[in-house]
């Protein structure tokens, strides 16, 4: 007992998170009308999403970037943490009427390889080609349904923000 005891007075409750990053002058622009993607997933039943992890509707958008900057090699996709869902990192369903709503499902993002990636992650990066407005890259992502139980059905609705990452 002394010993569990002991343990539970030196616990450590309190810690530290240290962020780095870096800013930079140069960019790219993302081309007119991929600023706000409409990616419209298939009509899926339910079956093809029976358990967690199960995946089905597997559909692609592209991001169109121009007018690189020079010195930007490699271009990317952050998607921020807008409607993350806490358990899995994926994108919640925002529809939240009983009638109507999907239930037990996230939407997830991938890339065009199909790992997932989490809201607050960076996609692939893609190579930066041409020159002067034509410089830019085609980025290549996908969203899926991704099951978190048993699912119900309904509709689904969310969306992600982005932000152009540089290497």
């Amino acid at each position: 007992m002394a010993a569990s005891t002991a343990f539970a007075q030196t616990a450590v409750t309190q810690g530290k998170v240290t962020f780095n990053g870096e800013l930079t002058a140069s960019t790219c622009s993302v081309k007119a009308g991929d600023e706000d993607k409409k990616v419209d997933l298939p009509k899926i039943s339910t079956v093809d999403l029976a358990k967690r992890g199960d995946t089905a509707g597997s559909t692609s958008f592209e991001i169109g970037v121009s007018n690189c900057a020079p010195d930007v090699n490699k271009v990317a996709a952050h998607f921020e943490m807008t409607n993350m869902d806490p358990d899995t990192g994926y994108l919640k369903n925002l529809i939240t009427d009983d009638k109507v709503a999907a239930k037990n499902v996230v939407v997830q993002l991938v890339n065009s390889d199909g790992t997932g990636i989490r809201a607050g992650a960076t996609g692939h990066y893609y190579d930066v080609t041409g020159a002067g407005t034509d410089r830019g890259a085609t980025l290549l992502y996908g969203g899926q349904y991704f099951a978190t139980g048993q699912t119900t059905a309904g509709k689904v609705n969310t969306f992600a923000r982005f932000t152009l990452a540089y290497l």
